[in-house]
C-alpha cells in the first residue's frame, strides 16, 4: 500500500511544488549564514513543516476518488489508507529533511556538533510529522475543495508557529533561536526527543480524526 501510494505521488508530480518550495526556503534562509547551526535548523525545521503539509495533500490527493474506494476496498482495514498516506509522505519529507540537514553545512559557515545535528535531526522530524498530521486534516476526503483546503492548511501553519504555548512546534523553534528561557550556544539536545515524541502523537490524533472524518465522506 506504502509502495502505490509513493508511486501514485510520482507519476502525479504533485511533489514538485512544495518540493520547490521547501528547496527555495532553504536556498534563502541558509544560504551564506554563519550564526549558530542550531538556529539555522530552527529555519529549516520550520521550513519543513510548511512543506510537509502540502506534501501530505498531495499524497492524499494524488488518485481520483474512483482509485480511492478501489483502494479502500483491497485494504485489509480502511485505516490501512490513512496510514500510507502518512507514512508515504512522512518518507518523502525524510528525503528532505536529509537535504536540509546537509545544505547548511555546504552553504554556510557553522561549528558542527553532534549535539546539534541531533537537535536539527529531532526538529525536522517533529516538523514532519506535525505538517503530515495537518495536511491530512486539510485533504480529500475531508476537504475536497481546493481552494479550502489551502486556505485551512496555511492557517493552521500559521497556528502552530505563531501560538507560543501551542507543543510541539512553536516551543521548540523558539528553544533554538534563543526566544525562550535558554540561553546556550547548543541546548540540552534531551528535550528535543520530547518534542518528537509530541509530534509524532500529534500525527497519530490528526491521523485518527482524519480518518473518522473521511469515513463519514466515502
Amino acid at each position: 500500500m506504502i509502495r502505490y501510494t509513493l508511486a501514485n505521488l510520482f507519476v502525479s508530480q504533485r511533489f514538485v511544488a512544495p518540493t520547490f518550495l521547501y528547496l527555495a526556503l532553504l536556498a534563502v534562509l541558509t544560504s551564506n549564514d554563519s550564526g549558530p547551526l542550531v538556529g539555522v535548523y530552527a529555519a529549516t525545521a520550520g521550513s519543513l513543516l510548511a512543506a510537509a503539509v502540502w506534501i501530505a495533500v498531495a499524497v492524499a490527493n494524488a488518485e481520483d476518488p474512483a482509485a480511492r474506494w478501489v483502494a479502500l476496498a483491497n485494504a485489509r482495514r480502511t485505516s490501512d489508507v490513512t496510514a500510507a498516506t502518512a507514512v508515504a509522505a512522512l518518507l518523502y519529507e525524510a528525503a528532505l529533511g536529509i537535504v536540509g540537514l546537509l545544505y547548511p553545512l555546504v552553504s554556510g559557515h557553522h561549528t558542527v556538533s553532534a549535539s546539534a545535528l541531533g537537535i536539527g535531526a529531532a526538529a525536522e522530524l517533529t516538523c514532519a510529522a506535525v505538517g503530515t498530521g495537518l495536511g491530512l486534516l486539510c485533504a480529500r476526503p475531508v476537504i475536497v475543495r481546493t481552494g479550502v483546503s489551502t486556505l485551512t492548511g496555511i492557517a493552521l501553519v500559521l497556528s502552530v508557529l505563531l501560538i507560543k504555548e501551542l507543543p510541539p512546534v512553536s516551543p521548540m523553534l523558539r528553544r533554538m533561536t534563543g526566544g525562550s528561557s535558554v540561553r546556550a550556544a547548543v541546548p540540552n539536545a534531551l528535550p528535543f526527543l520530547g518534542f518528537a515524541i509530541l509530534g509524532v502523537a500529534a500525527l497519530y490524533g490528526c491521523g485518527v480524526v482524519a480518518h473518522r472524518l473521511g469515513r463519514r465522506r466515502d
